[in-house]
Order: structure tokens, then C-alpha cells, then sequence
């Protein structure tokens, strides 16, 4: 009994901790359940008078005996379920029995209410994986038969009958009235204080009542409806609230970038995001085992770069410092005495305490380093828990414990694990969320007036299942308070039930985090293994009802180069940002690798005349968006140009050093002429025309910008697209055309696409001339790009055409001087 009392105790004080702080309370959706089963519940239903919405749990006996009142019931607009035929104790029941018990009782109810019966509740609330099953497979939805505190979403979907004072008493009439004897106003002040507990992150108050039992003290039953209308409250159905989940839309969209992984730099990295339409990413700053990835600590601020690409590229995310909340491998190498304890007394290699004021500490000032520094939108915590129950068993942390549950004397590891075993657990799981709570107030102080948001993943099944939150210390209800929004991490394995796993993980973390928002994050399958477009489809539809946001990873999985790594084709990512904004994939547009930005577009080194002319040789023509005919209607990206079949003898006039201003306007007319669309997709046909002719194809592709590094970086660049979109297979050394990417080519090709003529276009791109100024002599650099240029020495525009070309800088960096007789 002392132990009893302890545990209430310490939840109550844990609670008050916890909501002394909150913000203004929070409208709460009320449950009302009635198990109706006895003759007697028909006066008693009467004695009540229920008037709000509410969820009737039936037996098939009692509808056959009383059709009147159960028709009634349903045509008020409340929820019918059923509560079995003849309230057996299910587990014990032969498989034939059990599936006639469910069936015949499923089968009346809807005879009578003339509408689908999906919802269930256990006699007894009595039930084991056999019974859960047995209701799966007669169209059974949703289940109401566990108790908060061990709740188990394994089947179906559960919705669990509320606790009072976190474990102490359950939210109903039969433990409140009949065991622990309360009286009318004890009774109804027990419901109040469920509801104002519920009201801090606006979760639903389930409450198992009895016709019967209620009907004891109808006054206080009555009162409480007062109450929670006062309070903005409102009583739903069942069917209402998970109407109410599932319109949650998913308004974010987002990706995880885990550095660990290596191989993806921050030109790839963002180029693909910039493809989407991602409104989040998440950049690991900091790994389980204390690798940094940003600042001097880190090997080239990895972290850092990608942020500075991902704004000046002027991508529309919000970008949040991920990083690990409890597990640091290197940090503890320097600090043991920071880690968590085992029972035999053994300190952990890998976790961290988060009973040691010097870990918070030293996790605060990580973060306002991180915030101050870089300018983060948000910083995302993973691994807020315990590895399992065998950690954290330090003295200071059982002195800690002794302090507020066993005052005057130390419990044994014994007594921890046995008689004290609620206290401990619940006592391990506040230890969490004070520090999240510390942790995210360091978030929002070095924030300032920014509003940096706070926030965390939460492995689903750590949630939902209570053996597993009390291993973890995962406690969600506590641990939301302090974040700004919460990820769940659902694993799934490629196969059709993980659309229910999904469903179920949802409804459980509404249960528990109420109206907090969700970003759903999706993990697997299992790299290399290509989900069908139908799996996607519908994995796509359970994330569309219920939360805030979704996102997948990793990032191998969802963007990688490397055969066997995705889990997701083109087609699929497609799939996933209609599904996200009805938008298609934007062209892939790959930065260079050594680029720098100015107002906000990528570009080269160098003095501000040739760091323009190298900017819009480089990027001009990716960066303009695609031109129109008048008729508004787009160009082919190999549409008849003017002056293209007069390229052979320009090309050779520049070989030669007789160019012209004539000839360099011709040039600058054939580039302006392809819009961003169009360079992309004859750099695309480049590829696979080299891979058409060689399996060996890099030497090719190299040639053709003969002597350019940039090039040869780009056309790799270029080779990895087309093995992502599917249009090549590399085989050992060797690459061979997909049958996709031999239509392509052949469909460029009959478009008009010709590999030298676009090598040509691809040198001048990266050339620039040295002209003379028609009026004053002076030279000026400029590029193929522009019809004019302004001269250097009387700042007076000119044309291509009415000028003098006295060199051209080819794209190897070489020099080719023009002939007197060119020059004029």
C-alpha cells in the first residue's frame, strides 16, 4: 500500500512539475464509453440522461433483448460497438467460439443500427493476440479494451481508457465507485482532475463508465458535463475523433541528412533537395558516437557548407541541427564520470546521464553554439532515452530517487526492481523529460526573438507498447511539453501491413501528445529494394491522414548513386512530392563543387569582370528559365535554331584565331537559344550517347570539352543522374542503356540532338573573349553569352557584332589570338 501511495505521490507532484509552466490549457475531446450490457442498464440509461455525444460498447444479447434502445442510441449520432454477444472471458473461449462470439454479436448490432460495426471492447477488458486477430479479421477496426498505462497497439488500432494520476487509478466508474468507494463529489472532482491533466497538450479523456455503476451518483456525471463545456471542452464519439485525427494534412515536408553516411557532398546533397519540394531538412550536426560535423572540431564543416548552399541557393526550407541527445561515444572517453550506470555498477561506453547536471550543461551550450553560430531554424534531438532497463542505477541517481519516494532510507537494486518498480520506472522517464525540458529551454534563450523550433524522435514502438516505454524512459505525455513538434520514427518493412502499423502508430501518439504536431518519419525498407509504386501509394495515404507532416530516409535511401542503396526510383519521388503539393520533380541542376555565391546565385572566385563573365558562361543558361514561342507554347530542347548548321565553320573560325564580332554574335545567338530545360536535357542525351558508344564511355565525355576540369566534373556529375533516372546500369566497370535510356536517346536523336554540335555549344559556354572597343580601344572581357558588353575603358555598351576579337580563352584554359586580318 506505501508503495502505492508513493507512486501517486511522486506522478502528481511529476505532473504538477511539468504543467506549472504550461502554457494556457487546451480545449479537451471527451470520451464518454458505456459498457451497456445488463437488463438494469435500460433504467439507468434513463436515470442519466446522457445528452452528449457518446460511444455505447453493446452485447449482442442485450441488442436482441432491448432493439428499441440501441436503434435509438445510433440514430443520435453516437458511436455503437461491440462488447462481444454474451460477455465471456474471450481468452478462454475455442477458436470456433471466439469467432462466433464477435460474429454473431457484429452481425446484430448492424442489423439493427444499419450501419458498419468497427469498433470493439473486451469483455472484461479481457483479451490476447488471438482475440485482437479473430476482430481483425471480421472487419473489426479499432479496439477499446487497455488501459493507457499498458497500452499495446499490435493488431488493430487502440483507443485506451484513460488513467488518473498517471497509472494510479483507471478513468473509470467501476475502480472509481465500486473499489475505491468514492462519493458523488469524490467522483466528480477524480473526472476534473483527469480533464485538466489531459488539457496541457490536448489530449482525449477516455472514460469507461457503466450504465449501472454511473447511475450511482447521476448528479456528478451531469456536473462534469457543465464543467467541460465551461472549460471549451467537447464530448465526441469515437468515430469523431478518429475523424478528428485523420484530418490532420500533412503540411511539411521533410528529409534527414546523416553525414555518418559519407560519400554525399553538399553540391549533391543540395541539388537534390532543390529538385523537391522539401520544406524541412534535417543536417546531422553531431552523431551517436560524437563525430561533429560542423565548426573546428569537424573535418571540413560539412555541416556548414551544406546549410550556406541550401540558402544561397534560395530554397524555401527551414534547416534544424540534428543531433544526439543522450548518446556521445566521445564525449565519455574524456568525461566517465558523465555516463549512465548499469545494475552490476558498470558505466556505460555510449550513453550519457541525463541525471547529471554536467550533461545538461554540457548539451545546452552545444546547442546555443550551434543557434548562434550558424542560424539554425530548429535543432532536432534523437536518442532522448535509456538503452533499456538496465541503465541508470549510479548512486546519485538512486539518492535522487530515495529523496522523494522512499524518505529515510536507500532501497536495494532489489526493492528497485520489485516493490518500488512503478516509482522507479515512472521516476527514470521524468529524469527524461526534465532534461528535454532544460534542454529546449537553451533552444529558445539562444534563439532570442527567432523562433527556433525544438524538437524530437520518438521510436514508435517505444510508445505504443508499455513494455518498451518503461525500458526506454520514453514517456511521450511528458516528454512533449517541452518540444515545439515531435517525429515519430516508424520502421517499415515493405509489405502491406505496414499501412496498418502506420495507422495504429498515429492514433497512439494522438492519445498521448493530443494536438502537439507530428512529422512522421518513415524508415526502410531495407536499402537497394525498389518499393512498387502501389506500396508507395498507399504507405502515401496512411500518412496523409493523421499527420503534420512526413518525411523518408535515409538519404541513401531516398537520393543515393550507388547501385543496391535506394529504396525509391524516380517514379516514386515523384509520387511523393505530388502526393506532398501536386508538384512534379523539378530538372536536376548540379552545382560545381567549388562554388561560392553572390546575391544568391552560385558563382567562381575571381575579380568582379571575370567573375561575371565566368558566372553566365557557367550558369546562366541553367539558371534562366525555359524560353517560350509567342504563342507561350515551349521550345524542344533540339528545335531547328538559327545559324545551327553554320556551327562547323565557326567552330573551325575559332580554332583558326579568325573569329569576328560577326561570328562571336552568331555564337552568342545559337546559346540563347536553349533555355535551362533544354541545356539539361541534351547534357542528359550527351551521356547516353557516349554510353551508346562505349561501355567505357568517361574518355568520350572528356573530350568532348577537351582540356576543361570543370567539365569533366560536370559530365560525371551528369553520368550518376542517368544512372539514378534508370537510363544506364553499371555492371562491374562497365555501363550499358536500360531500355528506358535507349528510348531516350532515340528520342532525342529524332528530335534533332547531335553530339558534336552540343560539345561545341558546351565549350563556348565555358569561353571567354577579349574584345576591342569599337570607340576608345580599350579591351574588355566578356562572354559568347552577351549580345553586349560594357567596355572597360569609356563604359559605353557595344554589340558582339560592331566589335573586334582579339583573343578567346578556351574552356582548358588555354589562349587563341586572333589573326591580324581578323582583328581589323
Amino acid at each position: 500500500m506505501k508503495s502505492i501511495i508513493s507512486t501517486v505521490c511522486i506522478l502528481f507532484s511529476l505532473f504538477a512539475s511539468l504543467t506549472a509552466c504550461a502554457a494556457k490549457p487546451l480545449p479537451v475531446p471527451v470520451l464518454l464509453t458505456l459498457d451497456t450490457e445488463l437488463d438494469g442498464d435500460v433504467a439507468a440509461l434513463e436515470t442519466l440522461g446522457i445528452d452528449v455525444p457518446a460511444t455505447y460498447f453493446i452485447t449482442g444479447k442485450f441488442a436482441v433483448a432491448y432493439p428499441a434502445v440501441v436503434d435509438t442510441l445510433s440514430k443520435a449520432g453516437n458511436t455503437i460497438g461491440s462488447h462481444s454477444h454474451a460477455h465471456p472471458h474471450l481468452p478462454t473461449l475455442s477458436q470456433d467460439s471466439l469467432e462466433s462470439e464477435i460474429r454473431i454479436s457484429k452481425t446484430i448490432l448492424e442489423s439493427i443500427t444499419k450501419k458498419p460495426v468497427v469498433w470493439f471492447r473486451a469483455p472484461y477488458m479481457e483479451y490476447d493476440e488471438r482475440v485482437m486477430k479473430a476482430l481483425r479479421a471480421q472487419g473489426f477496426l479499432y479496439d477499446s479494451s487497455d488501459s493507457e498505462h499498458w497500452e499495446e497497439q499490435a493488431v488493430i488500432a487502440e483507443m485506451p481508457i484513460s488513467d488518473i494520476r498517471r497509472g494510479a487509478m483507471l478513468a473509470s466508474d467501476y475502480d472509481l465507485i465500486v473499489e475505491q468507494h468514492m462519493s458523488g463529489k469524490d467522483f466528480e472532482n477524480a473526472l476534473k482532475e483527469l480533464y485538466r491533466s489531459k488539457s496541457v497538450l490536448g489530449q482525449p479523456a477516455v472514460i469507461l463508465l457503466h450504465p449501472k455503476n454511473a447511475a450511482i451518483h447521476p448528479k456528478a456525471l451531469r456536473n462534469f458535463i457543465g464543467y467541460v463545456k465551461n472549460e471549451g471542452g467537447r464530448f465526441v464519439t469515437a468515430d469523431q475523433y478518429i475523424a478528428e485525427i485523420q484530418s490532420h494534412q500533412p503540411e511539411r515536408y521533410a528529409v534527414w541528412v546523416d553525414f555518418s553516411e559519407g560519400r554525399f557532398s553538399p553540391e549533391y546533397i543540395v541539388s537534390n533537395i532543390a529538385r523537391t519540394s522539401v520544406t524541412d531538412v534535417f543536417l546531422m550536426a553531431k552523431d551517436a558516437q560524437g563525430t561533429f560535423y560542423y565548426g573546428p572540431k569537424s573535418a571540413d564543416d560539412v555541416f556548414g557548407r551544406t546549410l550556406s548552399l541550401l540558402r544561397s541557393r534560395g530554397l524555401n526550407v527551414k534547416v534544424h541541427a540534428w543531433l544526439s541527445g543522450l548518446s556521445d561515444t566521445q564525449v565519455l572517453k574524456k568525461h566517465h564520470g558523465w555516463a549512465m550506470t548499469a545494475q552490476n555498477g558498470r558505466l556505460s561506453a555510449n550513453w550519457m546521464s541525463p541525471s547529471n547536471p554536467e550533461v545538461v550543461e554540457y548539451m545546452k551550450s552545444t546547442v546555443t553554439e550551434i543557434i548562434r553560430n550558424y542560424g539554425v531554424d530548429g535543432i532536432h534531438l534523437d536518442r532522448i532515452s535509456y538503452p533499456d532497463l538496465d541503465y541508470d542505477y549510479s548512486k546519485g541517481c538512486i539518492a535522487s530517487f530515495a529523496e522523494s519516494a522512499t524518505p529515510g532510507s536507500v532501497p536495494s537494486l532489489n526493492a528497485l526492481l520489485t516493490t518500488h518498480y512503478n516509482s522507479w520506472v515512472n521516476w527514470r522517464s521524468n529524469n527524461v523529460a526534465e532534461y528535454a525540458e532544460a534542454v529546449g529551454t537553451a533552444v529558445r534563450k539562444a534563439g532570442g526573438g527567432r523562433n527556433v523550433e525544438f524538437s524530437a524522435e520518438l521510436q514508435s514502438d517505444k510508445v505504443y507498447s508499455f513494455n518498451n516505454a518503461e525500458l526506454s524512459g520514453q514517456e511521450v505525455s511528458l516528454l512533449a511539453p517541452a518540444f515545439d513538434f515531435l517525429v515519430p520514427r516508424i520502421m517499415v518493412s515493405g509489405t502491406p501491413d505496414d499501412t496498418g502499423l502506420i495507422e495504429r502508430s498515429i492514433v497512439s501518439f494522438r492519445m498521448r501528445v493530443g494536438e502537439k504536431p507530428l512529422l512522421l518519419r518513415i524508415v526502410g525498407p531495407s536499402a537497394g529494394r525498389i518499393v512498387s509504386n502501389e506500396y508507395l501509394s498507399s504507405i502515401l495515404g496512411a500518412l496523409s491522414r493523421g499527420g503534420d507532416g512526413m518525411g523518408f530516409s535515409s538519404y541513401s535511401a531516398v537520393f543515393g548513386n550507388q547501385r543496391g542503396e535506394r529504396s525509391f526510383n524516380e517514379q516514386g519521388l515523384e509520387m511523393i512530392n505530388r502526393a506532398f503539393d501536386g508538384q512534379g520533380l523539378r530538372p536536376f541542376v548540379m552545382l560545381s563543387a567549388d562554388t561560392r555565391t553572390f546575391q544568391g546565385f552560385p558563382v567562381l572566385p575571381g575579380a568582379f569582370t571575370l567573375l561575371m563573365v565566368v558566372v553566365f558562361n557557367m550558369v546562366a543558361m541553367p539558371v534562366f528559365g525555359r524560353k517560350s514561342s509567342g504563342s507561350g507554347v515551349e521550345n524542344s530542347a533540339n528545335a531547328d535554331v538559327p545559324g545551327k548548321v553554320a556551327w562547323v565553320e565557326v567552330d573551325v573560325r575559332i580554332k583558326a584565331g579568325i573569329l569576328d564580332g560577326p561570328s562571336a554574335d552568331q555564337v552568342c545567338g545559337l546559346l540563347r537559344s536553349y533555355d535551362a530545360r533544354g541545356v539539361h536535357q541534351n547534357r542528359v542525351a550527351l551521356v547516353l550517347d557516349a554510353i551508346d558508344r562505349s561501355s567505357s564511355p568517361m574518355p568520350i565525355l572528356y573530350e568532348a570539352v577537351s582540356g576543361s576540369r570543370e567539365w569533366m566534373a560536370l559530365a560525371l556529375k551528369y553520368l550518376h543522374e542517368v544512372c539514378l533516372l534508370g537510363y544506364a546500369e553499371i555492371d562491374n566497370q562497365n555501363l550499358m542503356l536500360t531500355p528506358e535510356g535507349l528510348s531516350a536517346l532515340e528520342k532525342a536523336r529524332t528530335e534533332g540532338f547531335d553530339a558534336q554540335f552540343w560539345a561545341f555549344i558546351e565549350e563556348r559556354l565555358r569561353e571567354s573573349l577579349l574584345v576591342v572597343c569599337p570607340d576608345c580601344g580599350a579591351e574588355t572581357l566578356t562572354s559568347f553569352y552577351w549580345l553586349t558588353y560594357e567596355c572597360s575603358g569609356c563604359g559605353k555598351p557595344h554589340r558582339l557584332e560592331d566589335s573586334s576579337v582579339l583573343a578567346v580563352y578556351t574552356a582548358g584554359g588555354g589562349l587563341v589570338r586572333a589573326t591580324a586580318s581578323a582583328a581589323g
